[in-house]
């Protein structure tokens, strides 16, 4: 007995709406990877020419494997891939989520509620001090969390994209380069740049 395969929705209203944002994303990474049609990319990953376009278009969505090949050959995050959460790459998540929180800590100081915002997100003034003067140090999930609850803030708001006057200048244009750089090391190359930039302190 033959098995029919469920035929493919056309109506683009009626598909699965979170297949649809899914496949969104899948698009804005490949433009992103300057992969400029998704035959390339179908290629590249040894999947059928059509598969590809039904995942952009929502007519079918990508499982497990399938995501983590897509971030591999496109350099993103998976979380950002299946739920739109934060930025499609980590150094990106990582260097909104640092320009954020020391926007906050700034605007603390400024409005003199800095011994409250501390408090309230757990931060002893000499670790924040560490955080001021490293712009590669990592900003827990728990205090980005407790930071978004005491602003008054969504979910994710500390790792979305800076956009507009928020974006203003809190690091020099080499100095994010550096910081985009650092984010993408492995671990053991954090630490040896780490090194040499101590060395060339002392």
């Amino acid at each position: 007995m033959q098995v029919k395969k469920p035929a493919l929705i056309k109506d683009k209203s009626a598909r699965n709406p979170l297949y649809l944002k899914i496949g969104k994303r899948i698009r804005q990474a490949r433009l992103m990877a300057k992969e400029t049609n998704s035959r390339e990319l179908s290629q590249r990953l040894g999947w059928s020419a059509g598969r590809i376009h039904n995942y952009e278009t929502g007519l079918s969505t990508p499982g497990v494997d399938e995501t983590l090949q897509f971030c591999e050959a496109l350099n993103i995050d998976p979380g950002w891939l299946t739920y739109g959460i934060g930025a499609p790459r980590p150094a990106e998540v990582h260097s909104n989520r640092y320009r954020k929180f020391i926007d906050a800590l700034d605007r603390a100081e400024k409005e003199g509620i800095l011994p409250e915002y501390l408090a309230a997100i757990k931060l002893p003034l000499e670790r924040m001090r560490k955080f001021r003067n490293n712009p590669y140090a990592k900003i827990p999930d728990l205090m980005a969390r407790r930071c978004e609850k005491f602003l008054g803030q969504r979910r994710g708001w500390i790792d979305a994209p800076v956009a507009g006057a928020e974006a203003g200048p809190y690091l020099a244009e080499d100095m994010q380069d550096l910081l985009t750089l650092y984010a993408q090391l492995t671990p053991r190359d954090k630490k040896k740049l780490l090194a040499i930039g101590q060395l060339l302190l002392d």
